[in-house]
């Protein structure tokens, strides 16, 4: 039971150099629903990115990155967002133009 505290201390301290930032600027911006809808809009079609570049990574090589060739996997990294952002930008200059 000690250890599970001490486990669950270790994460708040860890994870606090970036949840109180976060929490300030959520209090300072005060963002409105729109504004957090976009934000999760943005969060889930990054979800998706990170998952296709660990797809295509695992499908389209069959090396292993901590031995070998780590840019590569930084490429595909890169590539799969690259692909990603100009698909989204297309498609919000489509539908947002006049």
């Amino acid at each position: 039971m000690e250890n599970k505290l001490k486990a669950i201390a270790e994460k708040i301290k860890r994870h606090s150099l970036w949840i109180l930032p976060a929490i300030v600027a959520l209090i300072i911006l005060s963002p409105a629903k729109a504004e957090i809808r976009t934000f999760l809009l943005v969060l889930s079609i990054e979800c998706t990115a990170i998952f296709m570049s660990a797809l295509s990574a695992r499908v389209y090589t069959k090396m292993d990155f901590t031995k070998e060739a780590v840019s590569n996997l930084g490429y595909i990294f890169i590539g799969v967002h690259l692909c990603v952002g100009l698909s989204v930008l297309g498609v919000y200059i489509a539908q947002f133009t006049p």
